[in-house]
């Protein structure tokens, strides 16, 4: 009964079982699915040691369910079958009798006599026959897919460069001179090796995808001038990508010496041979020209042939042009709309950035919805929004990214038909990397600085490229920020801080309200926020304080932690002190008289900004920002005090000082005068509003006109 309510599905297969046959298997799929149809892939298709690119390429379309009657299987390269194929084909079939549609090259009758009868026997059924035409290697037709509506180009055309000879120093020298154009925003395609040397010797200013980077689809959708600098025939990748361009009217370059692809494709332009000379001819003849050459593609011959009519047709699919409506992915809960996806990091801090700018976007428009870990949703939903859960990372996992894996998927799924998917983090994750490179969504990255020197970011400012616009929230002072991406898709706000202004008579009636919760009645009110226990244990420094206050009868002591973060059971016998699990610290630090806190940028900001008396305790790992850069800057000014993790007599003398001799209330006021930077919570709502529905969003500034 369930079999027979399922709908009918295509499944696509290879008879080659090579690596390069499993990513032209993947493309062809890609396409298919694009214009879609039920693509899918077979399990056991997926090579055992296929590389990260292509599992994710693949993960879209996998299936498990058997073949039934009523499915399509289209089976690529089916002129060079083997006994390990037909044997796999007769698993995946059974009795089925399902139609078959083989691709391959039969222009010889001997090849298509032996391909149908050897097909037929093994399933049973008689194949349909896609004559490839002569030529060696060749496993399946490329073709195009017409966008759905016309695409707007922005001010600065993306020109792509395919395939350009980068170890000419000629041609590196013109590159360089043409990269930083601020009319044109160029990108390189290459092979992964050219890619790594470029980045090695000239850093990420210029974005360089790698052929397996990202399915053609994908690149062209992000292209409105594309250069070829190699021939395109021989390479069902590059062949592919130009069919998705010809559909689309962008304009195509042919600057191969000799001209080989203006030779055999009639959409392209010749163009100087390399990249030398490109600089004066795109001003000269193409620039001027780029709509009227883009109607020259459309109607070109190449375009026509590109038209994935014949290759439907043989499937038993109607063209797009006659479909009632392509069938695409199910709009989501976000569609319409913008999707945050904060990392779990160590803490919070990604999630309570997130919250606080998604609290200051317009009411008027779809409420975000976020995609966040399972240490972050409780925080997320306490503040209004939805959240699906993503996949943590697990020791029973064979590889290391499979949870991103699943991940990918679930983002596909929520962001079906959003505008903008916004992400806070400070490595993206290949999961947010494709979502974000997918077209028509728009990326944001918000990426919070102060990054350590002995970190290795190279991968996160590599995917950069994929976003359309990079937020970065700024430190309370100068000396902290440093710019490692430049360009007009990078804005900075200021800091991302919930500014609580609580005036006395409300600081005392909750410190009341503490007292009565707690049942200890107190004079001074100390909390300590020393992380989760992920980046050091704080076990030590935590005993300390405890034990430093247990012996002052007038304080009672807040251990405040994140709801997952970890305990030792000590903590929990100490009369003066009490522990908090809560996601709301910085209402608990704002009624202190003294805080002891690490120095991440929310707890750091928080202080700074609520005008509270803190010890900064930095916290250090590799993977965290430079906690005792910042913890450094304010007790440089007075705005508070630097102890190390082991100085634990230190922090007793300086709590001591803090609550005996007045340091506390000095600071205090220091803090009450400085000079602080515009909380940016509201600036960084307006670019994501901007970014999503277009300057005339925030022409009238309704997030700025909003009462605070």
């Amino acid at each position: 009964m369930i079999a027979a309510m399922l709908p009918p599905m295509l499944l696509c297969e290879t008879a080659r079982d090579g690596r390069t046959d499993s990513e032209h298997l993947a493309i062809f799929a890609s396409q298919l699915a694009a214009l879609g149809l039920p693509a899918r892939v077979d399990v056991g298709a997926v090579p055992e040691r296929a590389g990260l690119h292509l599992q994710f390429d693949f993960a879209p379309l996998l299936s498990d369910r058997a073949l039934r009657p009523g499915d399509t299987l289209a089976l690529l390269a089916a002129d060079q079958l083997n006994d390990r194929t037909l044997l796999r084909l007769r698993r995946l079939a059974g009795d089925t009798g399902v139609a078959v549609r083989a691709f391959g090259s039969f222009s010889a009758t001997q090849t298509a006599l032996g391909a149908r009868a050897r097909l037929a026997y093994v399933l049973g059924s008689e194949p349909e026959l896609f004559d490839l035409g002569p030529g060696a290697g060749r496993t399946a037709p490329p073709f195009g897919v017409p966008p759905l509506a016309p695409r707007p180009r922005g001010e600065a055309p993306r020109v792509l460069l395919v395939g350009p000879d980068l170890k000419d120093p000629a041609q590196v020298a013109a590159l360089s001179a043409l990269a930083p154009r601020r009319g044109l925003r160029f990108a390189v395609l290459t092979d992964s090796r050219t890619k790594h040397d470029w980045i090695a010797t000239h850093g990420h200013a210029l974005p360089v995808f790698a052929y397996g980077e990202a399915l053609p689809l994908t690149l062209a959708g992000r292209t409105d001038l594309a250069v070829c600098f190699s021939r395109i025939e021989g390479s069902f990748r590059l062949q592919t990508l130009v069919a998705n361009l010809l559909l689309a009217g962008v304009p195509l370059l042919d600057g191969t010496a000799g001209h080989l692809n203006a030779c055999e494709n009639d959409a392209f332009v010749p163009a100087p041979p390399g990249i030398v000379g490109l600089d004066a001819f795109l001003d000269a003849e193409i620039l001027p020209n780029l709509h009227h050459i883009g109607e020259n593609v459309l109607a070109s011959r190449a375009a026509i042939t590109a038209r994935p009519g014949r290759v439907l047709a043989f499937l038993g699919a109607p063209p797009p042009a006659t479909a009632p409506a392509r069938p695409l992915r199910k709009p989501g809960p976000a569609a319409g709309g913008v999707v945050f996806v904060p990392t779990n990091g160590v803490g919070l801090g990604h999630a309570r950035r997130c919250t606080l700018i998604a609290r200051e976007m317009a009411a008027d428009r779809p409420r975000p919805v976020f995609a966040a870990f399972a240490s972050c949703t409780p925080l997320v939903k306490a503040q209004g929004f939805d959240a699906m859960p993503l996949i943590g990372r697990s020791k029973l996992h064979a590889q290391s990214h499979e949870h991103d894996l699943g991940n990918y998927l679930r983002l596909r799924a929520l962001t079906a038909g959003a505008r903008t998917l916004v992400f806070d983090g400070g490595y993206i994750f290949d999961s947010i990397y494709r979502t974000a490179l997918e077209p028509g969504i728009a990326g944001i990255w918000i990426r919070r600085g102060l990054w350590r020197s002995e970190q290795d970011n190279s991968i996160a400012l590599d995917r950069e490229k994929a976003f359309d616009r990079v937020i970065v929230p700024e430190e309370a002072f100068p000396e902290l920020n440093t710019p490692y991406s430049r360009g007009p898709q990078v804005a900075s706000v200021g800091p991302i801080v919930q500014a609580l202004h609580l005036d006395e008579t409300a600081r005392a009636t909750f410190r009341a309200e503490l007292a009565e919760h707690f049942g200890r009645p107190f004079e001074r009110l100390a909390v300590s926020l020393l992380g989760s226990g992920v980046a050091g244990a704080r076990g030590s420094q935590v005993q300390a304080l405890c034990g430093l206050f247990e012996r002052r009868s007038d304080t009672l002591h807040l251990v405040v932690v994140w709801p997952n973060a970890t305990l030792e059971p000590a903590w929990f016998g100490w009369r003066n002190s009490r522990i908090v699990r809560t996601t709301r610290a910085a209402v608990l630090t704002a009624a202190a008289d003294v805080t002891v806190t690490a120095a991440g940028y929310n707890s750091f900001h928080e202080v700074l900004y609520n005008r509270v008396p803190a010890i900064f305790v930095p916290q250090s790992a590799n993977f965290m920002d430079d906690q005792h850069a910042r913890a450094r800057a304010a007790a440089e000014r007075g705005l508070g005090a630097l102890v190390e993790a082991h100085e634990l007599m230190t922090l007793e003398r300086l709590v001591g000082r803090y609550l005996d001799d007045g340091e506390a209330e000095a600071i205090r006021a220091r803090l009450a005068f400085a000079q602080l930077p515009e909380p940016g919570a509201r600036r960084a709502a307006a670019l994501i509003e901007e970014t999503t529905y277009g300057p005339d969003a925030v022409e009238l500034d309704p997030v700025a006109d909003r009462q605070g």
